[in-house]
């Protein structure tokens, strides 16, 4: 029964949460400067193999997260490792499992060992701030000790659901916390399944290898459908990851803790004690690095709630079928399993193949990068591309799904890294013949960058001011901003190259970052040059569909299709001013972070719309 309160109770909570609601404990977790000082002391005398090493030693001791390099970070999101980057439940139960036999090993009395434990437990929740997983494990753990100090032992899945109600209590806010259901969920699972597993595997297997699959298969299988939520697609090499890194993990963290314990009064045994520790972590690093380079290491699942929803049926039935013990229980859940299984990789199968061939006849397509840009126009076989987006990645894996290996004109409006900073992912996928930028004096370092990946790939770089024209295929384009050194703009942003191209069917608007300052000045001093004669337009909305907007701009030239290139973002983009504004010249709205990558094409004088959907890998 408590069990079900407790599920019932988190459920609730989760359901009715405001927007942005957070942990208050996170929050308001006091700051002791003894703790700080400790902490602060113990990084500064790290040592290590490499820095990444040092790093995981950091996370796997104090919780230290922000030492690791994103390459690594990166390699283990993508391996299901990132329990490993900090603390987890798994360390503060290596912590007092060693305290507890220790003091058992010495002869101790047992009232007294318990008292220890808990103070040890105590110290380290303190000393690793407020991470949801050790705050769950801690609760989890004090339920299972009262239990054994009274003689009357406990049921570790009780546990659990005392601790969810008692945190849950405390801080609702911790109902919508990632760390929280990840650490309670891998519990579950290691509670629930772990044991049932092993024995069918003990079999078969030596018990060492037994144990660690059926602890990591069972923990990974509980926290699928909280993990689909952070990212939809599935870690494929999740296990054996795990498996190889789980026998350096107990042993890192007992000389991570003894060096902090020594660091005030030894500070060279503590710095040896990280440097052996890192001994371990450089294994782990080599893993991660490893296997992250086979091939297809996320398998695509169903997006979004949909396939938050069918992994949790999936986890309930074959968590029904572990457990089940009348033969025809045991023969519905297995059926049913199989069923929801073949059901969910049929309906990703399907997601994928549309993914990968969603854009048809293309004329326009905006690349999913993100919160960036990256718009393509293809015409007889022709490509330009206007801007690449942030990161590599993206931009890397749009051209490769759309097999462009050669880009005759490469405009890059300006140098926010949202809009150069995946020059790589360019240059290192395809050609350039001719690169167009803004003539507006910048000296961030990212212009050294594009420059160089330019120079490197061979491209011919021109400055784009107002009145250079062009043709590619049957387009002609025509650069509207600003002028050749851009003295007119007041920022970078207000210095975009702006351009404007135009076939037969339709005429296309790309106006980058473009403020409501630079707009009026374009409506005033160059909007002749913007002729539609009938023929629909295509807008990509300035700044990610911001509120620096021009409404006269919109209105005077009206677009058919207007196209937000944005992503996950903290500046409110798409406002609802800029919304508004499409909604109200009539135009289509089409958000890639809603729809993924957009594809648009002309038939008939009609313009089609294919979007290729949110697919992670």
């Amino acid at each position: 029964m408590i069990i079900a309160i407790a599920a019932i109770y988190w459920l609730l909570l989760w359901w009715l949460a405001p927007e942005g609601t957070t942990s208050n404990l996170k929050q308001n977790y006091p700051e002791i400067q003894g703790i700080e000082s400790i902490r602060s002391e113990f990084l500064h005398n790290l040592a290590g193999v490499s820095a990444d090493s040092k790093a995981l030693v950091a996370g796997l001791s104090i919780g230290e997260r922000s030492l690791l390099s994103d390459e690594v970070a990166s390699q283990m999101k993508d391996l299901s490792l990132t329990h490993l980057v900090a603390v987890s439940g798994a360390n503060l139960a290596i912590v007092m499992g060693a305290i507890y036999f220790l003091t058992a090993a010495v002869g101790l009395a047992r009232n007294f060992r318990f008292c220890l434990a808990l103070c040890a437990m105590a110290a380290y929740v303190l000393l690793v701030g407020p991470e949801s997983s050790v705050l769950r494990a801690a609760t989890m753990a004090t339920f299972v000790l009262i239990g054994i100090w009274l003689g009357r032992g406990t049921n570790p899945l009780i546990s659990l659901s005392w601790a969810i109600i008692l945190l849950l209590s405390i801080d609702p806010g911790l109902a919508v916390d990632f760390g929280f259901s990840l650490s309670a969920t891998a519990t579950a699972g290691l509670v629930l399944l772990a044991s049932k597993w092993f024995e069918i595997l003990r079999t078969r297997l030596p018990d060492w290898l037994a144990l660690g699959i059926a602890a990591s298969a069972s923990a990974q299988l509980w926290t699928t459908p909280i993990l689909l939520m952070l990212q939809p697609s599935l870690p494929l090499y999740a296990v054996i990851a795990n498996l190889l890194v789980e026998p350096v993990v107990a042993p890192v963290t007992v000389l991570g803790i003894a060096a902090v314990t020594l660091v005030g009064i030894l500070p060279l045994a503590s710095q040896l004690l990280t440097f052996l520790a890192s001994l371990g972590t450089f294994w782990i690093t080599l893993v991660a690095g490893y296997i992250s380079e086979w091939p297809l290491t996320r398998l695509h699942f169903v997006q979004g709630s949909n396939g938050v929803v069918l992994a949790a049926v999936i986890v309930a039935l074959i968590t029904g079928f572990s457990l089940a013990s009348s033969t025809g229980i045991k023969r519905a859940f297995g059926s049913l399993s199989v069923l929801a299984i073949v059901f969910g990789f049929a309906w990703s199968g399907y997601d994928y193949l549309r993914y990968r061939n969603f854009a048809g006849d293309w004329s326009v397509l905006n690349c999913d990068v993100g919160q960036g840009d990256a718009l393509l126009v293809r015409s007889e076989g022709r490509i330009a591309l206007i801007d690449v987006g942030r990161d590599p990645e993206p931009i890397e894996s749009c051209l490769d799904n759309l097999g462009i290996s050669h880009i005759d004109l490469l405009v890059l409006t300006h140098f926010d890294a949202d809009h150069v900073g995946g020059i790589s992912g360019v240059t290192g996928t395809a050609s350039v013949d001719t690169a167009l930028r803004s003539g507006f004096e910048d000296d961030r370092p990212l212009v050294a960058k594009v420059k160089d990946a330019l120079s490197t790939n061979g491209a011919q770089t021109l400055i784009g001011f107002r009145g250079l024209s062009g043709e590619l295929g049957s387009f002609t384009w025509k650069v509207l901003a600003p002028s050749f050194e851009a003295k007119e703009a007041s920022d970078s942003n207000d210095a975009s190259v702006t351009v404007f191209m135009e076939s037969s069917e339709f005429c296309l608007l790309a106006l980058a970052d473009l403020g409501e300052v630079g707009q009026k000045r374009l409506l005033r001093s160059y909007g002749g040059a913007i002729t539609l004669s009938g023929r629909p337009l295509i807008t990509k909305v300035a700044h990610h569909g911001s509120g620096d907007q021009y409404r006269e701009l919109y209105e005077m030239f009206p677009p058919e299709m207007a196209l937000f290139s944005v992503g996950k973002n903290d500046y409110g983009h798409p406002t609802d001013r800029m919304l508004r504004i499409a909604a109200s010249v009539g135009a289509k709205i089409l958000r890639t972070d809603e729809l993924g990558s957009i594809a648009i094409g002309s038939k008939d004088g009609q313009l089609w719309v294919s979007t290729a959907g949110k697919l992670s890998l």
